[in-house]
């Protein structure tokens, strides 16, 4: 059985997921943007409001995370295996953030980085390569 058979869309559901805790605990702050006209909405007063630039981050991380999630699940649907290098990174910042936020969703990077990893020392692989 392929481990990462489908690490595209288990990424895309961790950003999901991540967007929509963003939503929910930033929906006050999202409000108050729109409220300001979103133009400009993170400067107050010639000012940076750091909620509002988390909030916005936030966002777009998730955003970024699907693109990765879909680009990934392309690659992989097309025949490339992952490079070890994304399960290290997936590994090594998820154990990272998980120590500096313990209660977070940073465990799902660890669990992914873990099985692209697992799966690669499986095959032998240490880098990517197309699979013939």
């Amino acid at each position: 059985m392929q481990l990462t058979k489908y690490s595209g869309y288990i990424l895309c559901a961790t950003a999901i997921l991540h967007t929509t805790v963003g939503l929910i605990f930033g929906w006050s702050t999202l409000a108050d943007m729109h409220q300001s006209g979103w133009f400009s909405s993170t400067i107050i007063h010639g000012e940076m409001n750091y909620q509002r630039e988390a909030i916005t981050w936030f966002l777009v991380t998730g955003f970024f995370w699907m693109t990765l999630g879909l680009t990934l699940q392309t690659a992989i649907n097309q025949g490339f295996s992952l490079p070890s290098q994304l399960g290290w990174s997936f590994t090594l910042i998820g154990i990272g953030l998980a120590y500096i936020m313990p209660e977070s969703g940073a465990y799902l990077f660890i669990v992914q980085g873990g099985l692209i990893l697992f799966e690669n020392a499986k095959r032998g692989n240490s880098i990517s390569s197309k699979v013939t």
